[in-house]
């Protein structure tokens, strides 16, 4: 698969996510939007997620992943490197997987399901499958919008990235902190 239809494929994947749409007095579920999954859930076969992986130099980095297996005895997941240039499988504990929203959040009727102004996330950088950290510019407005991040970028002179759009399905809770 190319490129770019990988990165078709991506956007169309973060379009297709379906608005969770609750009764009036009901909260949205966890993995709705910046809501997280409870702490006993396991990603199903086929779920996407963001891994963390050891990189060919060391590093450690966020990436997409989609999920083969989970192994209860070893509390394991084989993952599958979404990206067919490092068609990789890995086997990660459970802390090195966050699975990714499975509705998106409506800001109209559920904004407390959404991630607020200036905190901090892991965002898949746009045409990459990698995730970085990033803080929240603005939360989207209506149900159809994207996050407007900033990503965290040296280069710059505050220190991030001007603002990119990223889909409701591609951004979670940040587990790092702060590096010092």
């Amino acid at each position: 698969m190319r490129r770019g239809v990988l990165m078709t494929l991506l956007q169309q994947s973060a379009m297709t996510l379906p608005l969770w749409i609750g009764k009036p007095g009901d909260k949205p579920p966890p993995l709705c939007g910046a809501i997280p999954a409870s702490g006993d859930y396991v990603a199903k076969p086929g779920d996407k997620v963001a891994a963390r992986v050891k990189a060919v130099d060391g590093d450690e980095q966020w990436i997409l992943a989609e999920v083969v297996s989970y192994s209860h005895a070893t509390n394991k997941y084989e993952v599958d490197d979404i990206d067919e240039e490092g068609k990789e499988r890995h086997t990660l504990s459970r802390r090195r997987i966050i699975p990714l929203p499975q509705w998106k959040a409506n800001p109209e009727t559920d904004p407390e399901a959404l991630f607020q102004k200036e905190q901090l996330v892991l965002a898949l950088y746009p045409q990459t499958t990698c995730f970085y950290r990033a803080l929240i510019h603005t939360p989207p407005q209506r149900p159809q919008d994207d996050y407007s991040v900033l990503f965290e970028d040296t280069s710059y002179a505050d220190g991030y990235s001007p603002p990119l759009n990223v889909a409701q399905r591609y951004v979670v809770a940040c587990k790092e902190p702060k590096k010092k």
